[in-house]
């Protein structure tokens, strides 16, 4: 009975292993989508990123300081998001990006959220 492979297994049964031992040679490549990252200051709260979000991993909550003013808030779930990037693509101020960074499992759930709030003003009514 010939057994192919076999003369490849026993040689590579006395190697050392293929993995590396050390974590910042463990780079992801340029282009791969990881984490997310929000800059709220560069944010105008459009809210086209909830729209193209096709999991509805983000979520955008507004609140009313006072007749001028308002809150926005914009909050990332990392454990529904496919990381398929289309929100950072359709961002229009660049304010979502996607950095390299893979390591996201925890047994903490709140720790797969990305928040971020900013202060905008309420556009006056313009009367015709």
């Amino acid at each position: 009975m010939k057994v192919p492979f076999l003369k490849e297994a026993f040689k590579n049964l006395f190697k050392s292993h293929n993995t590396k031992k050390d974590e910042d040679t463990n780079e992801n490549p340029v282009g791969y989508r990881g984490k997310i990252e929000f800059d709220s200051e560069k944010c105008i709260g459009c809210g086209l990123c909830t729209r193209v979000c096709s999991p509805c991993a983000i979520t955008k909550t507004t609140r009313r300081i006072d007749d001028e003013t308002q809150e926005i808030t914009l909050s990332f779930d990392l454990a529904s998001c496919t990381f398929c990037g289309t929100c950072s693509d359709f961002c229009a101020k660049n304010a979502i990006t996607l950095t390299r960074d893979s390591d996201i499992v925890t047994s903490d759930k709140t720790e797969l959220i990305v928040k971020g709030s900013f202060i905008k003003t309420i556009p006056k009514k313009v009367k015709k």
